[in-house]
Formats: C-alpha cells, structure tokens, sequence
C-alpha cells in the first residue's frame, strides 16, 4: 500500500542527485557526447538484440502508429520503430548520439523520423512536438531529476499510450560498482531510483499503471583484459594507476573465456510499466 504522506518525487530526486553525486556530478547525457561512443554504443546494441526486442515487441505498434521516442540515445529503437510505424519523433540531448542516429536513420533508409536534440525536461510539447502521439515512450531513458514533472509532460503529449521501461532492484553493473566504489573513491557508490519508487509516484499522481516484470542477462564481450578496463575507466571515474589496478584485478577475477574472448554476464530485473492516458 502507497503512503500518500510520502513526497515519492523528492525521494526519486533526492536518490537521483546522491547517483549523480557520486559520479562527480556528470550527468547521463554528457557521456554520450562522443560521436565514437555513441557508435560503440549502437552497435553494442545491435549485438545484443533481445533487449531491442523485448522493447518492440511490447509495444502496440501498427502502420498508423506515431511514436515519441524519448532519450532515443543513438535511434536503437527509433530507426528500427520509423520502419513499422507511420512517423517517430526521437527526443535526444547528446550531440553524438544524435549524430550517430541521424548516420543510422540513412544508412537504414529511414526518412519518416525526426530528431528533436533536447532534454525532455526542457520539451514544449506544444511548441516543440507535431501535435499528439499514439505511443509515448521511455526506455531505459528515466534520468530525469523531477520525474513526476517529467511524466505529466509526457501524458500531455500521448492520445494514448504511455510506456516506461526501467528497472527493479540493484542491476549487475551497480552491484560491481557498490563492491568497487568504497575502495576506489573511499565512499559508498549510491544506485539510481528504481521501479518501486517510479511505480509510487504515478500512484501518487492517481495514475494506476500496468506492470510487468522481466528478468534478462546481460553478457558484454571483450577481445583481451585491457579493453575490459578502458570500457569500463569512464564508467568508474578511474583518475589513476593505482585505480586502474583495483578495476583490473576485479575484471580478472569475473570475465571468463569463451571462444577466444573474454566476457562478462549478470542478471537484470526488467520492468515494463505502461498506461492508457485516457484521451
């Protein structure tokens, strides 16, 4: 039962400012801001399509269907959703992943889709977007600080739909970094807000969604140790050599060999959360 006392927005933001807290204050989006990232990322992506999958697959899509793709990142899920759909609008704030969406959208022959380079935060939908859209949707996307703010944008601008995919529980990459982070940084590593918290705030906000909840491994793979360590030197704030070898030792001690590369797997809960806003 949801306590209607609790302020659940504050308690997302406050969770979400000690996440970027930790990380010096670097947001998401600043991360993508490299071209070459954004197309590692893409292709990373393209390498591990069941997660592509279980997105599409989830969502009511039809030729007529307009979609808002928000936090599209570099259009793993726009470009392939233009191909199926009657019109994708992409909101996305990094200048490489968009550029690498735009790259991708051509390389594909996509031209039903438009990319809107914002933080959804910072979105008009009455100036900004082309009237309403079927399917409103959020994919792994929800690092926004006020969320509460943030999902009342994105009901204004569905006529139908509203889904939100994230997380429950702490995933495989935060439980290495809750092991690392103390010994790295000499403080604890504080996780994103997760699907219990979004869940009561659109409680909160009498919103009463469906939830459905899915359990998926991640296996990333790697052709020796140090590109393990550079892949990961960014996402764990490594400043120096003695850094790099508390990061070494830990990767060592986790990848596994097969097939001549080394990878590294866990197990993530999954959460769709979806909506019919009614209009």
């Amino acid at each position: 039962m949801v306590d209607n006392e609790i302020d659940w927005n504050a308690v997302w933001q406050k969770m979400n400012y000690e996440n970027i807290n930790c990380h010096s204050f670097r947001e998401c989006a600043s991360i993508w801001e490299s071209k070459e990232k954004a197309r590692k990322f893409l292709n990373q992506s393209k390498n591990r399509p069941e997660r592509i999958k279980h997105v599409i697959e989830a969502l009511p899509v039809n030729p007529e269907s307009r979609i808002l793709d928000i936090g599209a990142g570099p259009g793993t899920l726009a470009v392939p959703l233009a191909g199926m759909a009657s019109h994708v609008t992409a909101v996305e704030p990094a200048t490489g992943m968009v550029e690498v969406m735009e790259n991708y959208a051509k390389e594909e022959g996509v031209s039903n889709l438009s990319i809107l380079q914002k933080r959804w935060e910072e979105v008009d939908p009455s100036k900004d977007l082309d009237g309403k859209y079927d399917i409103v949707l959020a994919s792994y996307s929800l690092g926004m600080p006020d969320i509460k703010a943030a999902i009342k944008t994105m009901c204004e601008a569905s006529s139908k739909w509203v889904y939100l995919f994230w997380f429950a529980g702490i995933s495989n990459w935060e439980q290495a970094m809750s092991n690392l982070w103390p010994e790295i940084h000499g403080k604890e590593y504080k996780p994103w807000p997760k699907a219990d918290i979004l869940f009561n705030v659109l409680y909160s906000m009498g919103i009463y969604p469906n939830v459905e909840t899915t359990q998926m491994e991640q296996v990333q793979r790697f052709p020796d140790l140090q590109a393990a360590i550079e892949e990961f030197k960014d996402h764990y704030r490594i400043g120096n050599s003695e850094q790099e070898k508390i990061l070494s030792d830990y990767l060592n001690s986790r990848l596994k060999e097969d097939n001549g590369e080394l990878t590294l797997s866990g197990m993530t809960n999954r959460v769709k959360i979806w909506w019919n806003t009614g209009k």
